[in-house]
C-alpha cells in the first residue's frame, strides 16, 4: 500500500469495553450478527481454535478478529459487507481510547482521483463526474446505513500520507478522545484543512465550488462526514 493510495477515516465508538464478551454481545444485537472469531496475542498466535463461531442463532455472520498487542487492552476488527462496485467490505478497528480507524473506504483508488473529481479538475476529466459523484454517494450511503447501526455518528476521512494524525488509536498519546479532537489534532499537528463531505458532493458546478477547497492542495484536505443526511 502506497502513500496517498488508500481512503480511510477515523471515528470514535463510546460503547468500546475491554470485556470481549460483553462487546461481541452488544454487536452481536446492534447486527443481528454471529462473528467468526479469531483471537491472537501480542506475536500474532492464535489463542484458540481457529474461526470459532458464536452461538448466537442469529441470520447474519461477520467476521471478528481480537488482537492484543502492548497496552494489553483487546482491538476489535470487524469486516463488515458492503454494497459496492469497488469494495465488497469495509474494516472497523476499534481501540481502548474509544478510537476507530475505518479502512477500505473506496471512493477511488487513489487519493488525487477522489480530490480531482471533485474539484472539477480536467487533469481527472476521464469518463462523467456526474457517474462518480453518484457511485460516492453510493458508498456514503452504504457506510450512513453501517455506521448508524453501530453508533458512530461523525468520520473524519483522510488518505494515508504517514500522517501524525495516524496515530490517534494510540491509547498512551491519546488516552481520552471525542470527536472533535480528531479534526483538530490534524489540522495542529498535520496541517490538515476538514472540509464537509456531504456539501462537496452535492455542488453541481465549479462556480458554486468553495474557494479555499479549491486552493488546497490535495494531501492537506480532510472530510468531516456526519452521517445525519443521505443524498
Amino acid at each position: 500500500m502506497g502513500i496517498a493510495k488508500s481512503i480511510e477515516a477515523y471515528a470514535i465508538y463510546q460503547d468500546y469495553t475491554e470485556n470481549t464478551e460483553l462487546f461481541i454481545k452488544k454487536l452481536s444485537d446492534i447486527l443481528n450478527a454471529d462473528f467468526i472469531v479469531n483471537t491472537f496475542d501480542i506475536d500474532y498466535n492464535l489463542l484458540h481454535k481457529r474461526d470459532k463461531l458464536t452461538a448466537y442463532s442469529k441470520p447474519n455472520r461477520y467476521k471478528l478478529n481480537i488482537c492484543y498487542y502492548e497496552s494489553g487492552m483487546p482491538v476489535y476488527e470487524l469486516t463488515l459487507p458492503i454494497n459496492y462496485e469497488d469494495e465488497d467490505s469495509i474494516e472497523l478497528i476499534f481501540h481502548s481510547n474509544k478510537s476507530v480507524h475505518i479502512r477500505f473506504l473506496t471512493f477511488e483508488h487513489l487519493w488525487d482521483s477522489f480530490i480531482g473529481r471533485l474539484k472539477f479538475d480536467i487533469l481527472y476529466d476521464y469518463g462523467d463526474r456526474e457517474e462518480s459523484i453518484e457511485r460516492y454517494k453510493k458508498l456514503r450511503n452504504e457506510y450512513i446505513r453501517i455506521f448508524n447501526t453501530i453508533g458512530i455518528d461523525s468520520i473524519f476521512i483522510v488518505t494515508d500520507a504517514l500522517y501524525q494524525i495516524e496515530n490517534i488509536v494510540d491509547e498512551e498519546t491519546y488516552p481520552t478522545l471525542i470527536f472533535s479532537d480528531i479534526p483538530r489534532i490534524a489540522k495542529e499537528i498535520d496541517n490538515l484543512t476538514s472540509f464537509d463531505l456531504e456539501e462537496i458532493l452535492q455542488i453541481n458546478k465549479v462556480s458554486e465550488m468553495s474557494k479555499d477547497f479549491i486552493a488546497e492542495p490535495s494531501l492537506n484536505i480532510a472530510f468531516i462526514d456526519n452521517l445525519n443526511i443521505v443524498i
